[in-house]
């Protein structure tokens, strides 16, 4: 008979002896699970994604090179202040700390992205300099323009972004401390883009990565509570709430998207207006110098050339958005208009400024200046409609002498004076005007301006005998040129054979036009060098700040008085309804000289906009030499640039009434007078330092000027009277917070009692559930001392209320009730100040 085999006779297979781990991965696999905790690699994985989201705006908004290195440092911020918040580290030792990696981290990371072939010790090296050159510049008033500067800038504020985020997320569990910083960082951004990118879609990825967040911060601290109480939960909650909560944001996302979108112009208005406020333009205006060098379609300003300086920088990318409409009275097909907001008189180190004295104001409409008495001018009546938002500039031919709307006007007194001289009908010499009250997209405003009609043959004979306040101001710095530039206007003016003022001016203005390129592409001017000398001998191209800047230097070291005026082209015109749409890549500046008995007359030195031709102008280019501007006192010879071909994209001009004779390449021209030219004598000039200007006097045009003081009190007062509401209301708005969040439905005397718990955790004092309210009571009075007979008051109330048998006396109750009442008010006093004097302590 055949039995079956029995199993325990089957051979078992030959087992292989475990391997223990050694002590080395031992003592990683409990480091890991000491620093990482379950839900961890999700937190981190979140907070990147979050912090890249303003990274990968920067990165499309394209404002510099090399933004894309910010991402490993946001990485490596993230990893690195994960660690500090899981050490027992303070959080002033954990700050110390992370700044330190970060200096380190950002040292390497853009060491190492330096193009070249360096070496190492080269590439610090050429990172120090660039750094040390930047800092140079900037600490003597210059104007920054190194956009690796900007870059670092920005790597130092991800860093420190990322580790708060991490910080309040881990070590103090407040999640919406981590997540408003980058947002408000993200939504800067948005607001200060004007180009075609859409970068609110990055705002949509930012809320996917914040709301998970907030659902996994929350449920870590609920399921920590639910472990110290041994409360059971099941293992896959968290998975199904993280699910749950990333399909509602989704949900949520695209049902906004689907929302109709109200117009929220008046809302940006009001923001951007408030940008616009005196403190935060400075700020702006010093963030302007620091880094003026920024690319892109980029930041989006209301104002053009609207600041009180300009800089001489590198490259520039204007839209084609519109900007205005401006409709004139009368016929203008045989003018040449430019829209000016500012005038700079003062040029030094590549930055241009305007120092006015006094400040003149009217709320009402009809202010009015007076230009002086000049011929060859008329009246030219303007309707200009804005499609900006916010603006406050007012944009008006040359020269606007009465306004339609209030409005404030820097200027000087041309008779030297007090603020009084707009309210005397003085002649005066204006600067800037702004609207008293900002403009918005689609308010109009009417001015009045006088332009300049006179021909050539009637401005030669003008003569060069000018006023002392023009000479005073708009002679500045002509006797402190280089020699090189001085010799070569020069040559310029001896070869072309021009005497008047007029004459030398045109044939500068004509020079530039024939040897200089236009390019807004160029790179930012050395720091070594003056830019104007970089753009006429070195580079030979520009744009049309270098070309008007040049222009002007160059006619001020021959005595001739003339200024920048920036503002707008004329844009394009149309014939239907005699308007002129004027676009931002309209933006531009040209030059003013100023002639005895006429005032001050534009000129267009900048190659990519067409001549500025006058009845009687005569062409020097034949005479020009062909000489190379070379940085030594002898020219050498150069070939003549060719004019590049108008663009497809320039404004169109205004024709021209004649054009100016041109002579035949044999011909030498000459100039003849309609009157005795006097010879113009060229002065010399000692450089002198220019003084700075006092700040402008403001006078008011009103006719009630007590209403003007009462209104300016009452302002103020307004402003003082708000901020302590806003203070009273955000203390009230914390005690709320503190005190009554998630205790409705308990009584005075419970709530009393849980707020000894709380403002106890405050304090970082350490109670445990399990404690008895007298044990709770004895560490209370033991970190409190002052608190210990309101303390002790409330903690016997509760023992009462919650321990004893119901009371039949609503009488009692309500008398215990207000004894708690009472006692916390005082407790809470004790509580403040004992934090007061560990802050103290602690300093």
């Amino acid at each position: 008979m055949t039995y079956p085999q029995s199993r325990r006779s089957t051979p078992l297979p030959d087992r292989q002896p475990q391997r223990r781990p050694n002590r080395v991965q031992q003592a990683i696999v409990q480091a890991w699970r000491r620093t990482f905790t379950r839900g961890d690699m999700l937190t981190l994985f979140l907070v990147n994604a979050l912090l890249w989201m303003p990274a990968f705006a920067l990165n499309t908004a394209d404002w510099a090179d090399g933004l894309g290195t910010l991402y490993p440092v946001i990485t490596i911020s993230v990893l690195l202040s994960f660690l500090l918040a899981r050490s027992y580290y303070s959080e002033l030792l954990a700050l110390v700390l992370s700044g330190i990696y970060g200096f380190a981290t950002i040292t390497i990371v853009y060491t190492l992205s330096l193009p070249g072939p360096f070496t190492i010790q080269g590439r610090l090296q050429e990172l120090g300099d660039r750094l040390s050159r930047w800092a140079e510049t900037v600490s003597n008033n210059g104007v920054g323009t190194d956009n690796l500067v900007f870059v670092i800038f920005l790597a130092v504020l991800f860093w420190f972004l990322a580790h708060n985020a991490i910080w309040q997320l881990i070590r103090l569990n407040r999640v919406w401390l981590a997540i408003l910083p980058p947002g408000f960082v993200l939504i800067t951004i948005i607001m200060s883009y004007s180009g075609n990118a859409r970068l609110e879609l990055f705002l949509l990825g930012f809320l996917l990565c914040a709301l998970p967040l907030t659902i996994q911060v929350n449920i870590e601290a609920r399921e920590y509570q639910w472990y110290r109480l041994r409360v059971k939960y099941p293992r896959n909650l968290r998975t199904n709430f993280l699910r749950l909560g990333t399909a509602m944001t989704i949900m949520a996302v695209l049902f906004g998207l689907a929302l109709p979108i109200q117009d929220g112009n008046g809302y940006w208005d009001e923001i951007k207006e408030f940008l616009g406020n005196d403190p935060l333009a400075k700020i702006n205006d010093l963030f302007a110098r620091l880094f003026s060098s920024l690319e892109g379609p980029g930041i989006a300003t209301a104002d053009y050339y609207g600041g009180d300086r300009l800089d001489l920088t590198g490259p520039v990318q204007l839209s084609d958005r519109e900007v205005m409409r401006i409709a004139v009275e009368g016929n203008t097909s045989d003018l040449r208009l430019y829209w000016r907001s500012t005038v700079f008189d003062t040029y030094q180190n590549g930055t241009w400024t305007h120092n006015r004295s006094v400040r003149a104001y009217k709320d009402s409409p009809g202010m009015s200046f007076n230009l002086g008495d000049y011929a060859g001018r008329r009246d030219l009546v303007q309707n200009v409609e804005m499609f900006i938002s916010a603006s406050s500039l007012i944009y008006a031919a040359p020269q606007p002498r009465e306004m339609g709307l209030g409005v404030d006007a820097e200027l000087n007194c041309v008779p030297e004076g007090g603020p009084e001289c707009v309210r005397r009908n003085q002649e005066v010499d204006v600067a800037i005007i702004r609207a008293r009250d900002p403009l918005r997209e689609g308010d109009d405003y009417t001015v009045t301006s006088s332009i300049s009609v006179a021909s050539a043959d009637e401005l030669r004979p003008a003569g060069n005998i000018y006023p002392e306040w023009v000479t005073r101001t708009y002679l500045q710095g002509g006797g402190s040129i280089s020699g090189e530039l001085r010799s070569l206007t020069e040559q310029i003016i001896s070869q072309s054979g021009a005497v008047t003022p007029y004459d030398k001016a045109k044939a500068v203005e004509q020079w530039l036009r024939a040897n200089i390129l236009y390019n807004e592409k160029i790179p930012t001017p050395p720091s070594n060098v003056d830019p104007i000398d970089w753009f006429i001998f070195d580079i030979r191209e520009g744009y049309c700040n270098y070309y008007s800047s040049a222009m002007v230097m160059m006619l001020r070291s021959q005595g001739i008085p003339s200024r920048m005026a920036a503002g707008f082209a004329e844009g394009t015109y149309s014939p239907n309804d005699g308007s002129y749409l004027v676009r931002e890549n309209d933006a531009h500046t040209w030059v003013e000289v100023f002639f005895p008995g006429f005032g001050w007359v534009e000129f267009e030195p900048t190659a990519d906009e067409l001549p500025l031709n006058r009845p009687g102008d005569v062409s020097f280019n034949s005479t020009f030499p062909t000489i190379t501007p070379m940085p030594t006192s002898t020219p050498t010879s150069l070939p003549t640039n060719t004019l590049p071909p108008p663009q497809q994209n320039s404004p169109t001009p205004s024709p021209t009434p004649t054009q100016s004779p041109t002579l035949p390449p044999n011909v030498t021209p000459t100039v003849t007078p309609t009157l005795t030219p006097t010879p113009t004598l060229t002065p010399t000039f000692t450089p002198t330092a220019t003084p700075i200007p006092p700040e402008p006097q403001a006078t008011s045009l009103e006719t009630d000027t007590g209403g003007g003081f009462w209104r300016v009190f009452l302002t103020i007062l307004g402003i003082i009277l708000a901020t302590l509401l806003l203070i009273v209301l955000m203390v009230v708005f914390i005690i709320w917070w503190v005190e009554h969040r998630g205790l409705g439905g308990l009584n005075p005397v419970q709530k009393a009692y849980a707020r000894l718990g709380i403002y106890g955790n405050w304090l970082g004092v350490g109670v445990h559930n399990r404690m008895t309210p007298e044990e709770r009571r004895q560490v209370f009075v033991d970190e409190v001392p002052e608190g210990q007979h309101p303390i002790t008051d409330i903690t016997h109330l509760y023992i009462y209320d919650r321990f004893a048998p119901p009371a039949a006396d609503h009488d009692a109750q309500r008398e215990a009730e207000h004894v708690a009442s009472n006692a916390w008010t005082k407790a809470r006093v004790a509580f403040i100040r004992e934090k007061l004097h560990r802050w103290l302590r602690r300093s």
